[in-house]
């Protein structure tokens, strides 16, 4: 793999590249979760359940965002990705504009299908570039902060999406040439796709790498073959990450939605608070998660996410006993503080693992499977699920508690797992 030098302008074009890419990812993930902060009115608009709201927020989403995956990581490996990202960028902010007008729950869940396939390119694209333009020794930091913004664009979701929300409610919503009045959730989805028309610009004038061809074909065989030569220590780790990943999704989809109805807040408050919390909280932990697997690196250990991954995770069940038992507001909001940063924890984690055991070489393809699986398995599962828990077991009301059963369950099976990580990481990772 070649890496620049690091050294005068190519630094800083690197950092600038990183940033540029940390911008798109953060409004990639508020676009995917600002359907949280509208959850309220929109069940009630359309007369939605709260299946219906986790198939939304989560399986309808992740289809095409999974399967598409493969085919956005090979164009990313024949050096497309500035024209990947534009196209992304295009073809999701045409989905949330979708959604925000659709009438039916068909219409959403297309949308919302839309969206993934879009938002797919992103991952791929960025790491291929960030592999391709920094040097090994900041590689590390450079995929923290994707990981960083992802949490900031949950945390802007709520927060920003929240206060203009608020905002909309208050004028009774918006009325936009060509498409009328609209109520506040619609204008919201809406007006949420304007900064895009600035990232597309910006994301075609990233310069690409050179195009690898074939190369990138015949690379994926190699991968799957090296997969299954590992595949004891490859699918521990994607159980772990699993685990992680789909606690912290579901988190993002219900927890707006738990404080209207356990506390309640509006729709907008309820954003407002999250998204303060999450703002501050949630990139300690993955700046801590990422100081922890250096220093373990720093002092001899190649392996050593399985311990971060499993601190992480240890810390879900009681964070989350706290969130949702608590009736004082302050300490539920203390608990969910908790939680974030926790969950902070695994995200590098789970990466840097993956990195121990995957050739530089096969890196691109295994990282767009990986993910794939990841969000399929966690994004399709955890927000459904609190739903039909909500619908068929505990009620609509004590979505805290489906909650609790959903997260203390996961956590204990991701800490299993992420406990023997660093031993089969150790015995089959990838060697220069």
């Amino acid at each position: 793999m070649m890496t620049p030098s690091g050294s005068g302008p190519e630094r800083s074009g690197s950092v600038s590249l990183t940033l540029l890419l940390a911008g798109i990812q953060l409004l990639a993930f508020c676009e995917r979760f600002l359907l949280t902060v509208v959850a309220h009115p929109l069940k009630l608009d359309l007369g939605l359940t709260d299946a219906q709201l986790g198939i939304l927020q989560g399986s309808a989403f992740v289809l095409l965002h999974a399967l598409s995956l493969p085919v956005w990581g090979r164009a990313a490996d024949r050096g497309r990705q500035p024209a990947m990202l534009a196209t992304g960028i295009v073809v999701w902010s045409a989905a949330a504009i979708i959604c925000g007008l659709g009438e039916s729950f068909l219409v959403l869940v297309l949308a919302r299908m839309l969206l993934g396939l879009g938002q797919a390119a992103v991952a791929p694209a960025a790491l291929s570039l960030l592999a391709y333009r920094l040097p090994p020794g900041r590689l590390g930091r450079g995929v923290s902060w994707l990981t960083a913004s992802a949490s900031l664009g949950r945390s802007l979701a709520l927060l920003a999406g929240g206060g203009v929300l608020a905002l909309l409610t208050a004028a009774g919503g918006l009325y936009l040439p060509g498409l009328g009045h609209l109520p506040p959730w619609r204008a919201l989805l809406v007006l949420a796709c304007l900064p895009n028309i600035l990232a597309v610009a910006a994301a075609l004038r990233i310069a690409a790498p050179p195009a690898r061809g074939s190369a990138a074909r015949s690379r994926s065989g190699r991968a799957w073959a090296w997969i299954r030569r590992r595949r004891r220590p490859y699918l521990v780790l994607f159980g772990a990450a699993a685990c992680a990943v789909l606690v912290t999704q579901t988190l993002a989809a219900w927890a707006p939605i738990f404080y209207v109805r356990a506390h309640g807040l509006t729709p907008a408050e309820s954003g407002v608070h999250l998204g303060l919390l999450v703002l501050f909280v949630a990139p300690l932990g993955h700046l801590a998660g990422g100081r922890l697997i250096d220093r373990g690196r720093a002092a001899g250990r190649r392996a050593g996410a399985g311990r971060t991954l499993a601190a992480g995770l240890l810390l879900v069940p009681p964070c989350t006993a706290v969130m949702t038992l608590s009736d004082d507001l302050r300490l539920s909001l203390a608990g969910f503080a908790a939680l974030a940063a926790a969950l902070g924890l695994t995200s590098p984690a789970a990466l840097a693992g993956l990195q121990f055991l995957t050739p530089a070489s096969m890196r691109g393809f295994v990282s767009a499977m990986f993910i794939a699986g990841v969000t399929l398995v966690a994004l399709g599962l955890g927000p459904v699920l609190v739903g039909l828990l909500n619908d068929h077991v505990f009620g609509q009301e004590a979505v805290g508690s489906a909650l609790l059963a959903v997260f203390v369950a996961v956590a204990l099976i991701g800490v299993v797992l992420a406990s023997t990580l660093d031993g089969v990481v150790r015995a089959g990772r990838a060697r220069p």
